[in-house]
């Protein structure tokens, strides 16, 4: 049962407050996504996606964003309990799901899929320089120690 509120609103979502509240930790810490990724050793995708409520956070997440920004994390871990709870009941929309037809790729399927091809490309370009080099190098020596006959 949802209550109303004395406006005729109906109250956010435990999700929607968890991310307000992470909204408003890293507006007030004035920290960047780049920032608290490197601090927290999660993406800073992944950072966007929690703050703005695209996707839920994990438990992990929320305990490590608490203590970078120094917030409330009893307050925060209630919240992230209680929104978890609405998941688990499916009282809420899971964000985690992919959402699109069945076999479609999400984006961040597709933006992880392209940064692996760019490192294994990269990797590839390395080895196949490191090849040349060597087999450069190797002709190189046999050449200055072969001796050379004039034919008669």
């Amino acid at each position: 049962m949802v209550r109303h509120l004395a406006s005729g609103n109906t109250p956010p979502a435990p999700a929607d407050q968890l991310a307000s509240e992470l909204q408003a930790l890293k507006s007030g810490s004035g920290l960047t996504y780049v920032r608290i990724s490197e601090r927290t050793h999660y993406a800073k995708s992944s950072w966007e996606r929690w703050v703005n409520g695209k996707q839920f956070p994990p438990r992990d997440a929320v305990e490590r964003i608490a203590g970078l920004c120094e917030g409330d994390a009893a307050h925060l871990l209630d919240l992230w309990n209680l929104a978890d709870a609405c998941r688990a009941a499916g009282g809420a929309p899971d964000r985690t799901a992919p959402v699109g037809p069945a076999g479609a790729v999400r984006s961040e399927d597709r933006d992880r899929d392209r940064d692996r091809y760019r490192q294994q490309v990269a990797v590839l370009w390395s080895l196949a320089s490191l090849v040349l080099i060597l087999t450069a190098g190797l002709v190189l020596t046999t050449a200055g120690r072969r001796t050379f006959r004039r034919s008669s």
